[in-house]
């Protein structure tokens, strides 16, 4: 379950309005994110609002690209919500309808994202601070007809001005989420590496640069990924 709580938003963003803090009201998400297929090409999620006041929850679709390691939304019709806007009593849920408008791809998945945003409530008379509303961001994945799956390809190198630079490649029909990796060399030095989940999309790289005297050396990659655990021998030689 992908929880917002008033101290932080999981996976989305915070929306700041008005000098004082006043927090709205937290809500849930279950499941985590949705798969949608030619046989199945719509999906339910439950959303609950686990605060002390009435939540009211605006939800909008958007494709979902990167470039450079950044992600790109943009508003899309080509998923349906149903309710677009949902509100709710403390403690109540609603459940939330998302389905496929457009056929879904014969090789290469379809990447979208769910915002779920908080519509903040009328501040009260005389209320002078700033209101927090809190968002969530859940990925929607359609798999294609045919059997579709990452394929990856790590690089390591000398960085321009010292250094290495780690480099990951999807070159597969299929997304891949890196939740965690380490990078050791064979007499011992290991690298802090990204415990931070991170989805890689179909055609699309990721860079870390690590500062370290001396790279040279045999490196073994160790690679906690959604698709299993990656092990990879990767060397830099002397100059």
């Amino acid at each position: 379950m992908l929880r917002n709580t008033n101290s932080q938003a999981a996976c989305g963003l915070a929306l700041l309005i008005f000098t004082q803090v006043a927090l709205a009201g937290s809500f849930s998400v279950s499941p985590t994110r949705l798969n949608l297929t030619q046989q199945q090409p719509a999906g339910m999620l439950t959303v609950k609002n686990q605060g002390e006041q009435e939540a009211v929850i605006q939800l909008q679709a958007n494709t979902w690209t990167q470039h450079d390691g950044s992600d790109l939304l943009e508003r899309t019709s080509e998923l349906i919500v149903v309710p677009p806007l949902i509100m709710l009593q403390p403690g109540g849920s609603q459940v939330v309808r998302v389905g496929l408008r457009r056929p879904p791809p014969a090789e290469t998945e379809l990447n979208y994202r769910l915002l779920l945003r908080e519509v903040p409530p009328p501040p009260v008379e005389g209320f002078r601070g700033l209101q927090v509303v809190l968002n969530l961001s859940l990925p929607v994945f359609v798999l294609p007809a045919k059997n579709a799956e990452p394929e990856l390809f790590w690089e390591l190198d000398r960085a321009d001005g010292g250094g290495l630079t780690l480099k990951l490649r999807n070159e597969g029909r299929a997304h891949v989420q890196l939740k965690k990796f380490t990078l050791r060399l064979s007499k011992g030095t290991e690298l802090p590496g990204s415990d931070l989940p991170a989805y890689l999309l179909p055609g699309q790289s990721r860079l870390w640069h690590f500062d370290i005297a001396e790279p040279a050396g045999r490196w073994a990659l160790s690679a906690d990924t959604d698709s299993g655990m990656v092990e990879t021998r990767l060397i830099i030689e002397p100059n």
